[in-house]
C-alpha cells in the first residue's frame, strides 16, 4: 500500500516519519517531500541540576502518549554524586527500578527478536509490560528504570540503548561530565542522530559542552524531551508533531515541521541599489618628515614586522630611533610572497611578546604579512581557507570577519610606492602555491605613514615595477563597477601622478620631489581600490606571478595593454553591478594600448 500511494500520480508531495527505510522509500519516490526520522533521546542529570524538577519532568514526558512519541526520553545519564538520590527520587515518584533478572527479562521481551521492538511491547502500561515479560510491579508505577553498563563498549551492545516505544527508561552512572557526554552521544549514534536530546544542569559550561558534543537538532535545556521538543510548551520552538532529523538523520531539515513547509510562498522582489561605501584608516600621514609621528605613539611594547633587506637598508634603526620605548622586537622573516608559515611564525612571536603597538615596515608582501598576523594573532581559531573564499559583495560573505576592536594598534609604513596596502583593507598570501587574498576592512592599518624618503634607495627595476602596480590601481577602480564619484577622483588624481612623476623617479632616484609625487599617487590609488576593487588585471597578474615568480608590478604590466583592449571591448560576460543599469564603457575597433 505504501509503494501504491507513493507512486500514485494524484499524490503530488509526501509527508513521512518514521525509520530510515521508509524515510528512503519516501526519498526514492521521486516527488517533493519532507521526510523526518526516528528518535533515541538521552538526557543528562548534571549535579548542579534541580533534581526533583528533573525527575517530574522526566516521568510526566516518558507517560506522555504512552510512551510512543519519537522524542521521549530513552536513557537517562546521571551524576555519579547524586546518582542514588536522583534514582530513590524517581521510586518515590512513582518509577521502579528493575533488578538485573527483570530488565533482562524486559529486553529479551521487547527486542527477543532482534532489534525491531515487538509490536507487543508498543505503548503497554508499566505493569502490563512487566506482566507480560514475566514479573509483576504495583498497578500505581509509571515507568521501569532498568540501569545500563556505563562501559561505553558493553552499552553499545545492550539491547536497551535504542528506542524504547514503552514505560521504560535505562539509566546510567556517569564518572565525570565528559562520560556522561560520550554516553550521550552513544545513546543518539544507535538510531537518534538528529532528533532530540536534553540536559539538565546550571551550569552553562556545561550546557555549552553538552550542546557543541551532541548531534540532535533539538537540545532542550532543563525541560522534558517529549512535550518540549513539539514545542509552544515549555519553550518557543515551533508547534508540530513532526520533528526534522537532518543530514544525520537522513531527513531534509532539523526544524520543527507544520504547516509552513507546506506553502507554496511567493516572493515580489523589487530591484533595489545597495548604498555604497568609502571608508579609509583613521590617520594617514603623509610627505617627507612623516616617520616623526611614530613619537606620538603610547605604547610599551613594540614589534616591528619587515623583511631582511629593509633591515640592512637601516630602515629598522631609523624606526627605533622615532619610537618612545625601548621594548622592540624586530621579526624579519618576511619574503617577497609571504605564506602560511611565515605568518603563524609571526603570531607565534607575538603569543610571546604580548605587544601593544604592530609595525609593518617594507613593502606590499611586508605590508600584507603585518595584517595576517594581526588577524590570526587576535582570532586564531579563523581559517584561512575560510576566510579567502570568493564573494560579490564583500558585505555578504560566507565567512564572517572578526567584528571586535582590535587589542594591538597596527601601522603600515611602506618602502616602495605600489601596493597602496598601507590603507588597504586586503592582504596576499601564497597558499600551495596558489596566491590567495584576504579582503576585509578589519584589516585595513590603524595608522599609515607614507614617508617618501623610505623609498628613495628603490633601484630603477623596483622603481617602474611598483609605480605601474600603483598605475593599475588606478585604472582598474577607475572602470571598476564599485566605481563611485569618491574613488575617482583619486583615480584621476593618481594617474596624473603616475604619468608625471614616474619617468622622472625612474631616471633620477635621488629627485625626492618625484618620489614624494610617486608615494601620493600609490596611497591615493590604494584608497581608490581598496573601496572600488580591482579587475581582471590584477587577477591574472597573480596567478601568473606565482606560478612563474615574476614580480607584481611586472606581471601587471606585461597584462596592461592588453586588459585595456578588452575592457575597451563589448565583454563576453557581465558582472552583476546594481548600480548600474547599461554597460557604459565604450566599443571602439582602434588599437587600444598599442
Amino acid at each position: 500500500m505504501t509503494h501504491y500511494l507513493f507512486k500514485h500520480p494524484q499524490v503530488d508531495f509526501i509527508w513521512v516519519t518514521g525509520g530510515p527505510k521508509i524515510v528512503a522509500l519516501a526519498n526514492a519516490a521521486g516527488k517533493p517531500g519532507l521526510s523526518v526520522g526516528p528518535g533515541n533521546a538521552p538526557i543528562y542529570i548534571h549535579k548542579t541540576a534541580d533534581l526533583k524538577g528533573a525527575v517530574v519532568d522526566i516521568l510526566i514526558s516518558k507517560t506522555f502518549d504512552s510512551s510512543v512519541i519519537c522524542p521521549a526520553e530513552q536513557t537517562c545519564v546521571i551524576d555519579d554524586e547524586i546518582y542514588d538520590e536522583v534514582i530513590a527520587e524517581f521510586e518515590r515518584m512513582g518509577a521502579q527500578l528493575l533488578t538485573p533478572e527483570q530488565a533482562k527479562a524486559v529486553a529479551e521481551f521487547a527486542f527477543g527478536c532482534g532489534d525491531k521492538i515487538s509490536l507487543a511491547a508498543v505503548g503497554q502500561k508499566a505493569s502490563e509490560l512487566a506482566a507480560r515479560a514475566g514479573f509483576s510491579v504495583s498497578p500505581t508505577v509509571k515507568v521501569l528504570l532498568a540501569a545500563l553498563p556505563a562501559d561505553l563498549d558493553e552499552l553499545a551492545g545492550h539491547p536497551l540503548v535504542q528506542e524504547k516505544l514503552m514505560p521504560v527508561l535505562g539509566v546510567v552512572r556517569a564518572r565525570s561530565v565528559q562520560h556522561a557526554i560520550d554516553i550521550a552521544v552513544l545513546v543518539t549514534e544507535h538510531g537518534g542522530l538528529g532528533h532530540t536530546s536534553a540536559v539538565y544542569a546550571n551550569d552553562e559550561k556545561v550546557i555549552q559542552a553538552y550542546g557543541l558534543a551532541v548531534r540532535t537538532g533539538r537540545i532542550l535545556v532543563n525541560a522534558p524531551t517529549s512535550v518540549g521538543a513539539l514545542g509552544g510548551v515549555y519553550n518557543n520552538l515551533t508547534p508540530t508533531f513532526s520533528l526534522g532529523c537532518g543530514t544525520w538523520g537522513g531527513s531534509s531539515t532539523t526544524e520543527n515541521v507544520n504547516y509552513r513547509q507546506l506553502l507554496n510562498i511567493k516572493t515580489v522582489s523589487r530591484r533595489r541599489t545597495p548604498p555604497q561605501w568609502f571608508r579609509v584608516p583613521s590617520n594617514t600621514y603623509f610627505n617627507e618628515g612623516a616617520l616623526d609621528n611614530l613619537r606620538e605613539l603610547d605604547s610599551e611594547t613594540v614589534v616591528l614586522v619587515t623583511d631582511a633587506l629593509t633591515e640592512e637598508r637601516g630602515v629598522i634603526d631609523t624606526l627605533r630611533s622615532k619610537l618612545r620605548t625601548n621594548h622592540v622586537q624586530v621579526f624579519a622573516e618576511v619574503t617577497p610572497e609571504p605564506d602560511e608559515s611565515t605568518i603563524r611564525r609571526g603570531v607565534a612571536l607575538l603569543q610571546r611578546v604580548q605587544p601593544d603597538l604592530l609595525i609593518a615596515v617594507g613593502g606590499g608582501s611586508v605590508l600584507d604579512a603585518g595584517k595576517a598576523i594581526r588577524l590570526f594573532y587576535e582570532h586564531p581559531e579563523k581559517s584561512l581557507d575560510e576566510l579567502t573564499m570568493p564573494f560579490l559583495d564583500p558585505r555578504k560573505r560566507v565567512a564572517d570577519y572578526p567584528v571586535d576592536r582590535h587589542r594591538i594598534q597596527l601601522v603600515a609604513v611602506p618602502t616602495t610606492s605600489g601596493t597602496g596596502s598601507e590603507v588597504s583593507p586586503a592582504a596576499v598570501l601564497t597558499v600551495r602555491g596558489k596566491k590567495e587574498t584576504l579582503v576585509d576592512y578589519s584589516l585595513v592599518p590603524d595608522l599609515a605613514i607614507v614617508d617618501p624618503v623610505l623609498t628613495s634607495s628603490m633601484p630603477q627595476q623596483l622603481t617602474a615595477d611598483t609605480g605601474i602596480d600603483a598605475l593599475t590601481h588606478a585604472l582598474e577602480a577607475g572602470v571598476s563597477i564599485f566605481a563611485s564619484p569618491y574613488t575617482d577622483a583619486l583615480c584621476a588624481q593618481a594617474a596624473r601622478l603616475i604619468f608625471d612623476a614616474l619617468p622622472r623617479a625612474y631616471e633620477h632616484p635621488d629627485d625626492l620631489s618625484a618620489r614624494t609625487a610617486m608615494s601620493n599617487a600609490a596611497t591615493l590609488a590604494g584608497l581608490a581600490f581598496s573601496n572600488a576593487f580591482v579587475g581582471t588585471n590584477h587577477a591574472l597578474a597573480h596567478a601568473v606571478g606565482a606560478k612563474f615568480g615574476i614580480s607584481h608590478g611586472r606581471a601587471n604590466g606585461i597584462f596592461l595593454p592588453h586588459v585595456l583592449r578588452y575592457n575597451a571591448s563589448l565583454p563576453t560576460k557581465f558582472m552583476p553591478a546594481p548600480g548600474y543599469s547599461a554597460y557604459i564603457a565604450r566599443t571602439s575597433t582602434r588599437s587600444w594600448a598599442s
